[in-house]
């Protein structure tokens, strides 16, 4: 590869893609019959399952029972959604899991102070987190799942799909699975499911360090376990031309998926902000925020109005030009 530099002045191809196409969402709650958590009691010596209750625990817990507490006691949680079909000549585009978190707790011996997300007494804790694991567990829970999800498990697909919480926040969180469900399509699986654990059973230290989720059982919907499907059949349209760039940008949205709003950050703290632009899956475009004079390494910005779905923002700074995508979820 050549690269020619002119007084400092790197001319390249600007390429901004928008997909025109139709989209369909498909939303599934997980099924009330097979989420819920399994329970290691470590004085009985003896695993339970629990599909009926409104919430799912991961982490250990003290003095779970009403009688006799039960030290270190722990939890792993379970999610099923069934998989509709794909329309014809369409394909899955994206997919996410949006879960509830209720509850969040711990205490740190070290300190003896309690907190409001779960503290391992190990080393290294600050690495253990609260992960998604891909799983088969087939249409009944039972305590021989509780391993399914670990390393080397013939009914683990995959061990680590991605981070469910790392904060105790209470609130939704989003975890993208569309490597997943696209794996189930491909092997015709008519069920999606998926683990909730910690990277440690417990730490026994005969404190509580655990979360809490709200589960299809419950009877608020709005905060039930639910799958996000988009699927596209889409045509790309790519729109090139020669820019001169001095210097390259880059910027995150955060959170993403979106709820209402979201942060833009940019990997520049002095920046001359000309135009954000949004787009819909159809290229077309429908917000266009205008910035004569702001410099900013941190925007906020609304989207409430706007439907669920796939969006392009596309940010311009003098010669820049940056687009990345997200997805809106009411």
């Amino acid at each position: 590869m050549k690269i020619l530099k002119i007084t400092f002045i790197l001319l390249v191809i600007v390429q901004f893609a928008i997909l025109f196409s139709d989209i369909i969402t498909e939303t599934a709650y997980s099924d009330p019959a097979l989420d819920g958590y399994i329970h290691f009691s470590q004085n009985a010596q003896a695993y339970s399952v629990n599909n009926w209750m409104y919430d799912m625990m991961a982490g250990d817990t003290w003095g779970v029972m009403p009688i006799n507490p039960d030290h270190n006691s722990n939890f792993r949680s379970y999610l099923s959604f069934d998989l509709p079909e794909i329309p014809a000549s369409y394909h899955v585009d994206s997919v996410y899991i949006c879960v509830y978190q209720y509850l969040s707790g711990g205490y740190d011996a070290s300190t003896g102070d309690y907190t409001d997300f779960p503290v391992w007494d190990l080393a290294g804790s600050d690495t253990i987190k609260c992960i998604l694991s891909h799983i088969d567990y087939g249409d009944e829970l039972d305590v021989d799942d509780w391993v399914k999800g670990d390393i080397g498990n013939q009914f683990t697909y995959q061990n680590n799909v991605g981070t469910v919480t790392e904060s105790g926040d209470i609130g939704y969180r989003f975890i993208d699975v569309t490597a997943s469900v696209t794996q189930d399509y491909e092997f015709n699986r008519d069920k999606s499911q998926y683990r909730i654990a910690f990277q440690v059973e417990t730490d026994w230290d005969d404190w509580d360090d655990s979360v809490g989720f709200i589960t299809a059982n419950s009877a608020g919907e709005q905060y039930r376990p639910t799958i996000f499907i988009q699927f596209t059949d889409e045509i790309n349209s790519v729109e090139e031309q020669e820019i001169p760039v001095t210097n390259k940008f880059m910027f995150n949205i955060n959170p993403n998926p979106v709820k209402d709003r979201f942060n833009i950050s940019f990997s520049r703290k002095e920046l001359d902000i000309e135009k954000l632009e949004i787009f819909n899956i159809k290229g077309q475009k429908v917000y266009n925020f205008n910035y004569s004079e702001l410099s900013s390494s941190n925007i906020n910005l609304n989207c409430s109005t706007m439907p669920s779905g796939i969006y392009f923002l596309k940010v311009s700074l003098g010669n820049e030009v940056a687009v990345s995508k997200f997805l809106l979820i009411k």
